[in-house]
């Protein structure tokens, strides 16, 4: 006889879905600090590691579906991050190639990297998320993490 332990109510408990943990979401982009005295100003590219962080209730036995998250952060995947104002946007433009770049309010920075990402979850994940956490790996040695 199969074992029909009792299933405890999952409605209204608040549960964490942990994506990129062990094995983090990688995307490769480009960018410049276009303000920045040193050789970060130059136009150069990473291999980014994203591990993403959500809370929130169950709907249909999860908290979101993994395709709706990695989806988001995929499109920056092969682009280039530049700050609005850039002048390599309209580089990029006349070139034919304006759909590769990403144009952000800010620096293209690990910490705005995270920060943006994190509020496009907020905009894309159903309301029964509640709290959103992304992390962004540039390098070994440079990790920023969005907390709200």
């Amino acid at each position: 006889m199969p074992d029909r332990t009792a299933t405890p109510e999952m409605d209204s408990r608040v549960h964490t879905l942990e994506i990129g943990t062990e094995r983090p979401i990688r995307i490769s982009s480009g960018h410049r600090l276009l303000h920045h005295d040193g050789k970060c100003s130059r136009p150069h590219g990473h291999n980014y590691a994203i591990s993403v962080e959500i809370t929130g209730l169950l709907t249909d036995g999860w908290v979101v579906d993994k395709g709706d998250v990695t989806s988001v952060i995929q499109k920056w995947d092969h682009r280039f991050l530049l700050e609005a104002g850039d002048p390599l946007i309209d580089a990029f433009e006349q070139s034919g190639d304006g759909d590769a770049v990403v144009v952000l309010d800010h620096p293209p920075t690990a910490e705005v990297m995270a920060a943006y990402l994190e509020a496009r979850l907020y905009e894309t994940l159903p309301d029964t998320v509640r709290d959103v956490s992304v992390q962004v790996r540039e390098t070994s040695e440079l990790c920023a993490r969005s907390i709200e």
